[in-house]
């Protein structure tokens, strides 16, 4: 599995919480490819299967200004279907903790991202080993999300391949599948 993590870090806390996420990701097996957000074409998540988003929360709640242009460039594009898990640090004592997420998950969610329901907001004096916990239950939970489809199109594929009634349609569709790869 293809999988994009993105993040926003003023303190070093959310970069952190991506890097614990990304070990989980690798230790699982999928290729992982992390980046700043603030250099990220938003065009680029459509080429993964699951992507990570992680923000700081700036001010009273406010999107961090590396975020800015992101943010700016969801509407440019159709994102149907897109998989995105979100995560951040922040303080949790605040009266809208983590607030930069709940802006981003909303205007994602109206650009056609399949966001997944469960956000993860670590508090920023939080033990470093419930951190990585609390990251590494976040990364399986939301891989296991973003997997679904793609476990039932698989049970689907070998179905048709032990049957003997589906065994020529499955060779013809593997010859088209060889001859047009999807890119």
């Amino acid at each position: 599995m293809k999988v994009f993590i993105g993040y926003v870090s003023l303190s070093g806390n959310t970069e952190k919480m991506a890097v614990n996420i990304k070990n989980r990701m690798l230790a699982v097996g999928c290729d992982v490819y992390m980046e700043r957000l603030d250099t990220v074409e938003v065009e680029a998540l459509k080429e993964f299967d699951l992507s990570f988003i992680g923000l700081y929360t700036w001010n009273q709640g406010g999107l961090p200004y590396e975020a800015n242009e992101f943010y700016e460039e969801l509407d440019q594009a159709n994102f149907h279907g897109v998989k995105v898990a979100l995560f951040g640090a922040g303080d949790l004592s605040q009266p809208k903790p983590c607030g930069a997420i709940n802006i981003l998950s909303n205007k994602m969610k109206q650009c056609g991202f399949a966001v997944y329901d469960r956000v993860l907001k670590i508090d920023q004096g939080a033990p470093a080993h419930d951190r990585v916990r609390q990251c590494e239950d976040f990364a399986d939970r939301a891989l296991s999300w973003g997997s679904k489809r793609k476990k039932w199109r698989y049970l689907v594929w070998n179905r048709m391949q032990n049957n003997h009634k589906y065994r020529k349609t499955a060779y013809l569709l593997r010859r088209v599948m060889d001859d047009y790869p999807i890119k």
